[in-house]
């Protein structure tokens, strides 16, 4: 059967006979398919943090764990200096250091004076227009104001 596009993002895929595997029932069924845009969902990509995982250990990954559960979900942005995250996370000032070193390494984060932005890459809401303004955002955070690499 030839598949007809509807305006709304809709696919009729033709008729179809579906099997209720439990009562044995056969159905005969049209079938639609509806695209659904990642407006409004937080797309995370799970390898990338796994991976990090595995390179932190268990007081490192307070840190990241404050800085994914508190971050604005707007902006991918913490904001807040490496004293207030430290004591927030319940660790040390050098945990801190340390930990955003590592992220900023493997470029899941980059900062400035008192401000953390989360790679929109690894973890976004909205929708593809928006991953490449936060991308932007993101290549040009530690570049503001003329400071470059600053310590929070």
């Amino acid at each position: 059967m030839a598949k007809e596009i509807k305006e709304n993002k809709v696919l009729y895929a033709g008729s179809d006979e579906w099997v209720n595997t439990r009562t044995g029932e056969t159905i005969k069924a049209n079938q639609i398919i509806k695209k659904t845009d990642r407006n409004g969902f937080m797309i995370t990509y799970l390898s990338a943090i796994i991976n990090l995982i595995e390179t932190l250990g268990n007081r490192k990954m307070q840190v990241v764990k404050y800085i994914l559960e508190n971050m604005d979900k707007s902006t991918n942005t913490l904001i807040l200096t490496n004293r207030e995250l430290a004591k927030k996370a319940n660790v040390s000032l050098d945990t801190v250091s340390k930990t955003l070193t590592i992220l900023k390494k493997a470029k899941i984060v980059t900062s400035r004076t008192g401000a953390i932005m989360i790679n929109p890459e690894l973890v976004h809401r909205g929708n593809v227009s928006k991953e490449q303004y936060l991308l932007t955002r993101f290549q040009e955070f530690d570049e503001d104001k003329g400071v470059k690499n600053d310590k929070i």
